[in-house]
């Protein structure tokens, strides 16, 4: 009898803490910390005053993603759960009930076995509201727990979080449109940023104005403007993808929200569809509009800042389009800092006339080696303009800025001339080296450019093919119908042309194609400082695969110390730039240095930003056969200790043994074609994705 007295006072004391925990989140929380501090607050009181639980997490379930935790508090699992019938995650949520699920369950999901060490049991519990369906987990290390202080309470939990989603969706949602407003925007933004860092994937935002609603108002009246912007974005919302979201900021501002995006091309094709539904008339009140608008945008991680400072640099983008407005052919404008300049105050204006001054004798050009990585040969020099200010040598940094597009011009033709008279004094002592010169895309639409570049090869008998011409992308160069013919003409002379800094201005790579170019130079943003951010050398492979595909060469500047340089060799990148190889130096220093030898490429085999080059190579080029031809694969010889980049570093990063032999089995399961091949290739993604971000944090921690 005692003894049940006993039992029923744990079970009476074990509610009352459980009670007592939710009622302190509850209380603790401000009112504005949303559903999200809310259901933080309440997973970490749950574990600081319940010994028996161990790990809390909550998700928010999206249609055709794995189920992953948003927050995940004590045991840090960080599971993958992917929509299976028999999963209990995917029962609680389909059937909308709590349940209870013990760990010894023979037929325990793999994500949960892990667990075992650690927990007996865990509750599962379904809450949410119409569009937001979410997911609350328990664990506890007592066989027994939730049966014994019964799972009325963790019903609470779900009570608590409808309410707290429906007080919020009722604060967050815009009462006109439906669509989320600023209160939602740094949450969602938030979420966005871990998925696209998590996932490798690209994300898009976007600010987008209506042009003239000040004038829409005033002809068609308040309630008229009201149904117009009900109309324009519920057109929106019919033209984005599943991944993407809607956000009204105010009257007749919004913020997009792209998603997932695995490549540039992928912005393009949504802001196409975008641009086709808006070119179709509105009719508002027997009335048809035609509406116009201004959208700006930046893409993560392209451009790295903080969440804050993304939205501000999209804003920045809305207005250089808004200013542009009559001059741009394309439907958006690309965050591109250069742009956000003004050299017309009085104090720079003097500074332009004093290095104006300067370009009539005072120029000279040094040149700077780009290396063939296999051979170790020089494949060309770029020549770069120098300027001598009272004995002192100026870089383009210096000096560019205080330029004109008039002195700009002139400069790069300056370069031209004294670089193919160099061209012609190497060729004459046996020394051959192909000339790169810059040239500003608008330069190149002037016949005089063009018959001034066609006289210099000619005079100096320069060979054509010697000669490259760097375009600097931006400007919207690309969008001019005369861009393809001049650069035909140039083509058409011999003359070899690249594009210089690919990705300052993100423009339209899908376009390249239709361009002659020879080769594309990456913008030196994506190379410096690879070695403590190693997640973008998967962009700098998606761009190698890009530069393939398009059969032209892939040149990466930028390169600045041995250790980045093995890794862009190990990703199969064949052409580099960059100071660990030479500055810009004189043509005398280029002929005693690299026209008459080979340059020394040295391997860093021990680095683990290389080792994370080459099983980012390894995991593309395995999945690509798993997907094509698993049969193909012998196991063994891929998954050999010697070959594979990971063996070396399970002493370094421990966690890696488990996900290297995780991966074996699952390489092993396609191979022999166990279970579903679609969520056996699925798994193989994360877990690629999982090892790749675990190296990557690794680089990082030890910075």
């Amino acid at each position: 009898m005692s003894h049940q007295k006993e039992n029923n006072s744990v079970i009476e004391r074990d509610r009352a803490t459980l009670f007592s925990s939710m009622l302190q989140a509850l209380s603790a929380v401000p009112a504005d910390a949303g559903a999200y501090g809310f259901l933080n607050a309440l997973c970490q009181s749950l574990l600081d005053h319940n010994l028996n639980l161990q790990w809390a997490w909550y998700a928010f379930p999206i249609n055709g993603r794995p189920l992953l935790p948003y927050q995940e508090f004590g045991i840090q699992q960080r599971p993958y759960i992917t929509e299976e019938p028999q999963d209990p995650c995917y029962q609680a949520l389909n059937n909308n009930t709590t349940l209870t699920y013990a760990l010894d369950n023979p037929d325990c999901p793999e994500w949960l076995q892990a667990l075992r060490p650690q927990l007996a049991e865990i509750i599962i519990v379904p809450f949410g509201i119409e569009e937001q369906k979410a997911l609350g987990v328990v664990g506890s290390s007592e066989p027994g727990y939730f049966a014994r202080v019964g799972t009325d309470f963790f019903s609470a939990f779900a009570y608590m979080g409808d309410m707290i989603m429906s007080l919020q969706r009722q604060s967050r949602r815009d009462p006109l449109t439906g669509l989320y407003n600023r209160m939602e925007l740094d949450e969602r933004l938030e979420r966005a940023l871990d998925h696209a860092d998590h996932h490798q994937r690209l994300l898009g935002v976007a600010m987008l104005d209506i042009d003239n609603f000040k004038d829409i108002n005033g002809q068609l009246g308040r309630l008229g403007g009201d149904q117009v912007l009900v109309e324009f974005s519920q057109r929106l919302q019919k033209n984005l993808r599943k991944e993407d979201m809607l956000l009204r900021m105010s009257s007749d501002e919004f913020v997009l929200l792209f998603e997932d995006m695995e490549r540039w091309a992928d912005l393009e094709v949504i802001m196409e569809r975008i641009r086709q539904s808006l070119d179709q008339s509105f009719s508002i009140n027997q009335q048809n509009l035609t509406i116009q608008v201004s959208i700006g945008v930046t893409v993560y991680p392209l451009d790295d800042v903080k969440p804050r400072e993304i939205i501000h640099h999209a804003d920045l983008a809305l207005h250089q389009a808004k200013r542009q407005k009559d001059q741009k052919a394309q439907f958006y404008t690309l965050y591109d800092p250069s742009s956000i300049y003004d050299p017309n105050t009085p104090q720079l204006i003097a500074r332009r006339q004093h290095y104006h001054a300067l370009l009539d004798q005072h120029v000279i050009t040094f040149y700077q080696p780009i290396i063939h990585i296999p051979s170790g040969r020089i494949f060309k020099v770029e020549a770069l303009a120098r300027l001598v200010e009272n004995g002192k040598i100026l870089e383009t940094g210096e000096f560019l800025p205080w330029l004109n597009a008039e002195d700009r011009r002139a400069l790069s033709c300056q370069v031209l001339e004294q670089a193919a008279l160099q061209w012609r004094l190497w060729q004459d002592s046996g020394q051959t080296v192909a000339i790169a010169v810059n040239f500003e895309p608008q330069d190149l639409l002037l016949e005089e450019v063009i018959l001034f570049i066609e006289n210099i090869l000619n005079r100096y008998q320069m060979a054509p093919e010697q000669l490259f011409i760097e375009v600097l992308e931006g400007d919207e160069f690309l969008d001019y119908a005369s861009a393809k013919v001049q650069l035909g003409r140039l083509k058409a002379l011999g003359v070899r042309i690249s594009l210089d800094d690919l990705g300052t201005a993100y423009a339209s790579l899908l376009r390249l194609k239709d361009y002659p170019f020879d080769a594309v130079k990456l913008d030196q943003a994506f190379s410096r400082h690879l070695e403590s951010r190693p997640r973008d050398l998967h962009f700098l492979a998606s761009m190698l695969e890009m530069a393939n595909g398009l059969g032209v060469e892939l040149i990466v500047e930028g390169i600045e110390n041995n250790e980045v340089l093995a890794a862009v060799s190990a990703l199969g990148i064949r052409y580099v730039q960059g100071y660990v190889l030479s500055r810009p130096i004189t043509a005398h220093d280029i002929s005693q240095r690299f026209l008459s030898q080979k340059l020394p490429i040295q391997s860093n085999e021990s680095s683990l930003l290389v080792a994370f080059a080459r099983f980012l190579v390894l995991a593309k080029g395995l999945r690509a056969v798993l997907q094509s031809m698993p049969q193909s694969i012998n196991v063994q010889m891929t998954c050999d200790n010697l070959s594979c980049p990971l063996y070396p570093l399970l002493d370094t990063i421990p966690s890696l043994r488990g996900k290297r032999e995780q991966l074996q089995q699952v390489i092993t399961d396609i191979s022999e074609r166990q279970l579903s091949h679609e969520y056996n290739l699925e798994f193989y993604d994360h877990l690629t994705a999982d090892i790749l971000s675990l190296m990557a944090s690794h680089i990082t921690a030890t910075m």
